[in-house]
């Protein structure tokens, strides 16, 4: 991400200065292996504990005075935190992903940063929330094109359902994660949610698998249900629609799979050690995330020979068309297949999760921050992906298209009948 935004800040000419608070600044750097010309722009500022800086009794904290924007690429659980120093600040915030998997999100559907909204508004700051490739993108595409449907003003079209169909598949010869085992296996062994008539309707996990064979993939894949973020994101921004449900598949999640049927997920002890437990065992013997300098070894290597992300979102409208009620199925959606590409740029020791994610979050921030310094614009509070498809205006919005393409995010979109063949 800070790679991305440099570039960009270096296109359009922004003086960009970084301030990267991290546990080990040598491991930072070392991350960065392929950036080194961006090390003059950057401040790295090693910390024993990231909650002194959060509550300013920190010495290093006096380093943020002045900043712009606060990122949290660590982890959900920080992101309060992040806010509250925003606030302290001054200064607008983004974060990736939520930490959504609590009883008060599941049972008020709203995500904690909302807690601060008001307080943001007050002081005129944003708080870019979810961002990334998905959550992120993905809510800024189905975003798009929802509203302009809304916008069409057909009294009798309605959008009945929204299914998000995600790829995460990758062809090596040795297990590579290309996330966070840990937070895999959390995310896929939640207990699935789908939204029904507005109301959460949970599943055993694995259970009612679909398949969808997405663009640059030459047969189906199967797609389990999940809870992710664009479910409560969608349905805070779209409460008419009635039906949205999410979907993953693909190599890892199939790894996660065979864990969880082999009963390898189970909280239950292990005999004559009543301390540990059979999940806690696996996620201490699984293969961690890889570092960056690893993983493009694996790539110049061959041990990865193929990668491929992708997100597909399928809306499914009716309306009265010729005197008949007709069903299409509008597709939106983004694709990365070009990871082999890494191997000649500063992001060699991305995995094919991590790029995408970084660049959507990068040209996504950029572009609102840009819409707010340049053109003195307003984006109030906490906002989504869905919430800049509405309150950018369209050149803005085209130009987060193009980048993304710039970057090797391949966009699609389609529209088909909706009756069997």
């Amino acid at each position: 991400m800070l790679i991305c935004l440099a570039e960009l800040a270096e296109r359009d000419g922004v003086p960009l200065r970084f301030v990267v608070v991290v546990l080990n600044p040598d491991l930072a750097r070392d991350a960065l292996f392929h950036a080194e010309r961006l090390f003059d722009r950057i401040d790295f500022v090693g910390v024993d504990d990231f909650g002194a800086v959060f509550d300013g009794t920190a010495p290093e904290a006096e380093r943020l005075n002045g900043v712009d924007m606060l990122v949290n690429a660590a982890h959900p659980g920080f992101n309060r935190q992040i806010l509250a120093l925003a606030l302290r600040l001054g200064a607008h915030a983004v974060d990736l992903a939520s930490d959504m998997y609590d009883a008060e999100t599941e049972r008020t559907l709203t995500f904690a940063q909302y807690e601060v909204d008001g307080d943001l508004r007050a002081r005129g700051l944003t708080a870019l929330i979810n961002l990334g490739i998905s959550p992120g993108v993905t809510n800024f595409l189905i975003g798009q094109r929802l509203l302009e449907l809304r916008d069409v003003r057909r009294r009798d079209l309605e959008v009945e359902s929204v299914d998000l169909y995600l790829l995460e598949d990758i062809d090596s010869d040795e297990v590579v994660f290309s996330w966070s085992p840990l937070v895999a296996l959390e995310e896929l062994a939640q207990q699935p949610r789908l939204l029904r008539d507005g109301h959460l309707l949970v599943l055993e996990p694995f259970k009612d698998p679909r398949e969808y064979r997405f663009p640059g993939e030459t047969r189906s894949v199967r797609q389990y249900p999940l809870y992710q973020e664009e479910l409560l994101s969608l349905h805070r921004s779209f409460p008419e629609i009635a039906s949205i449900g999410i979907y993953t598949g693909g190599s890892e999640v199939e790894l996660v799979k065979a864990l969880f049927q082999l009963n390898l997920l189970s909280k239950r002890t292990l005999p004559q050690q009543s301390e540990l437990t059979v999940e806690a065992m696996v996620r201490a013997i699984l293969p961690g995330m890889n570092k960056p300098r690893r993983i493009e070894d694996y790539l110049r290597s061959g041990v990865i020979r193929r990668a491929h992300f992708a997100a597909a979102a399928e809306i499914r409208v009716t309306e009265t068309v010729r005197n008949e009620r007709q069903t299409v199925i509008e597709t939106v959606g983004l694709s990365y297949l070009r990871y082999q590409g890494l191997l000649d740029s500063p992001y060699a020791g991305a995995t094919y999760i991590a790029y995408p994610t970084a660049v959507g979050a990068a040209i996504l921030a950029w572009h609102a921050l840009a819409f707010l310094r340049e053109e003195g614009g307003e984006l109030p509070g906490v906002i989504t992906g869905e919430d800049l498809a509405r309150l950018l205006p369209r050149p803005r919005a085209e130009a987060i298209r193009r980048d993304l393409v710039g970057w090797d995010i391949d966009l699609f979109a389609s529209v088909r009948d909706a009756t069997p063949l």
